[in-house]
Parts: C-alpha cells; sequence; structure tokens
C-alpha cells in the first residue's frame, strides 16, 4: 500500500492577487466608452425633434446612474448577508428603502427607454440598434462599476498588507 504525502501549500505573507488585470480594466473602460458612443452617438443622429432626442439622452444617462447604482447596492447586500453569518450585529450597508429604490429606479430606467425605442417611429432595424446599444450600455456599466471596486479594495488590501509587513 502507498504512503499518500499530504502537501500543504502555503502562500508568502507577502502574497495578493489583483483580480483585475490592467488590461481588463482597460477593456471594462473601453466597453463603457464605446457603449456610451454609440448610445449617444445614435441619439445625436436620429432624426427627430429635440425633445425626442432629449428624450433618449436622458433615458441613457438614467441607465447609466441606476445601472452603477444597483451594482452598487447588489454587491454590498451581497456582502452584508455574508458578514451577518459571522457577526450577528454586523449592520447593513443599505436600507431594504434604498435597495427597493436602487432595483426600482433600474427598471424604471429600462422600461423608459424601451418604450421609447418602440414607440420610435423609425425602421424596425434602427430600434435595433438603439435596443442594442442600451443593453450594451447597462452590461458595460454593470461590469465598469465592478471592475473600480475591484480596484480599490485590491489597492487597499494590498497597501494594508505592506503597512502590516513593513
Amino acid at each position: 500500500m502507498d504512503k499518500m504525502e499530504t502537501i500543504t501549500l502555503r502562500k508568502p505573507s507577502n502574497f495578493y492577487r489583483r483580480r483585475n488585470t490592467p488590461t481588463y480594466t482597460f477593456m471594462a473602460w473601453a466597453a463603457f466608452l464605446l457603449a456610451s458612443g454609440f448610445n449617444f452617438f445614435g441619439i445625436y443622429t436620429l432624426k427627430q425633434p429635440l425633445s425626442v432626442q432629449g428624450y433618449y439622452a436622458v433615458t441613457g444617462v438614467l441607465l447609466i446612474i441606476t445601472s452603477f447604482v444597483l451594482q452598487k447596492v447588489a454587491r454590498d447586500n451581497d456582502e452584508d448577508k455574508f458578514l451577518k453569518e459571522y457577526n450577528p450585529t454586523h449592520r447593513s450597508r443599505n436600507t431594504s428603502a434604498f435597495s427597493f429604490m436602487a432595483w426600482g429606479g433600474f427598471a424604471i430606467a429600462v422600461f423608459a427607454q424601451y418604450v421609447g425605442i418602440y414607440n420610435l417611429e423609425e425602421p424596425f432595424h434602427v430600434k435595433g440598434y438603439y435596443a442594442i446599444a442600451a443593453a450594451f450600455l447597462i452590461v458595460s456599466c454593470l461590469v465598469l462599476q465592478k471592475t473600480i471596486r475591484d480596484n480599490e479594495e485590491d489597492r487597499a488590501h494590498t497597501s494594508a498588507a505592506e503597512d502590516f509587513e513593513g
């Protein structure tokens, strides 16, 4: 019978990997800028009255804001749930009302954007462009917010580890 050896791998005390490479961070920013550009350039070139263009611009900005807020709230709430398992007195960062507002605001932004696209008096391929641009904008906002937050947490973690070791 063979003896099984167990190998214990230990991370060096100064080991910490960043979650996002510089390339990934660049791509997150590039996707957001492209999505914003596609969305707002499309609005700018839309052959509709300025009031209609303004409607789409406002819903585009609302999509950006509510996507960022929703990603933050969802991540905070998930982390708080985990922390409460280990510390029942942990105070949640977001109230139920704020979480509801984040979800509600996002739903309203998506609804307003797509109702506007549905009612747009343009050919189907033009409506499709705006629908895809809006979806791309939402996803790129969620990815960028996560990337920025990961990078900030990693920066704080590595500087705290350096302070601890130094």
